[in-house]
């Protein structure tokens, strides 16, 4: 078992095991299956679509996308590459 003395990004806490700890110390990342519900992940990745589609707009987010100067170039969600910002779309949070 590794002592909580050695790790130094997180703290003890009743919430995550040591060996969850320890794979955060050692990987920089942690996945927890099931975290967040089906149901949620459709509801965020509706309001994507509709940020991505600029059918609604929040405050001070940054889309960035792929464009390409094409006749049938159709803009939608897959082209979307970065999305900064979306912190005030009540939706999501």
């Amino acid at each position: 078992r590794v002592s909580p003395l050695c790790l130094s990004y997180t703290l003890d806490n009743d919430v995550l095991t040591t060996e969850q700890r320890q794979f955060y110390e050692d990987n920089g990342y942690l996945l927890i299956k099931k975290l967040i519900s089906d149901k949620d992940i459709e509801r965020f990745r509706k309001e994507f679509v509709r940020i991505s589609n600029k059918e609604v707009n929040p405050p001070g987010v940054l889309i960035m996308r792929d464009e390409i100067r094409r006749p049938n170039f159709v803009r939608s969600e897959k082209t979307v590459n970065k999305a900064h910002d979306f912190q005030e779309d009540e939706e999501v949070f």
